[in-house]
């Protein structure tokens, strides 16, 4: 392991969608990849990094349960950016009715299998 580099597995601030009008242009200029708890819309961003956005509706659930799918999401995108095909993306992951009931593992199957993402590839 000495002299090995190892990825780097945070969640920095600039790998997130934080404004309205980045949400919109993913929305707007994106593609839409439906998945069986989840939407997800894709979009090229120019930068060399990826960055994720989560809308998690307020009608569905609680607010424990709410909590819960972000982490789970959050959590998958940094344990999977480093394995995410092509240049920088900014990818926004909206949540259906049926994710709360999904464990860790099932969303990170059902999100790789969305976006393409080899589970045993190395960055």
């Amino acid at each position: 392991m000495a002299g090995e580099k190892r990825g780097d597995y945070r969640f920095r601030p600039q790998e997130r969608l934080r404004k309205r009008s980045e949400y919109l242009r993913v929305k707007g200029e994106g593609r839409r990849l439906p998945c069986k708890s989840f939407v997800v819309n894709v979009a090229p961003n120019g930068l060399e990094h990826h960055r994720l956005g989560l809308i998690v509706q307020k009608r569905f659930w609680n607010a424990v349960q709410r909590n819960r799918i972000k982490r789970c999401l959050r959590e998958w995108f940094r344990l999977h950016k480093h394995r995410l095909p092509g240049p920088g993306k900014d990818i926004v992951v909206i949540a259906r009715p049926g994710a709360e009931r999904l464990k860790m593992p099932e969303m990170a199957e059902l999100l790789n299998r969305c976006l393409g993402v080899d589970p045993k590839r190395r960055s």
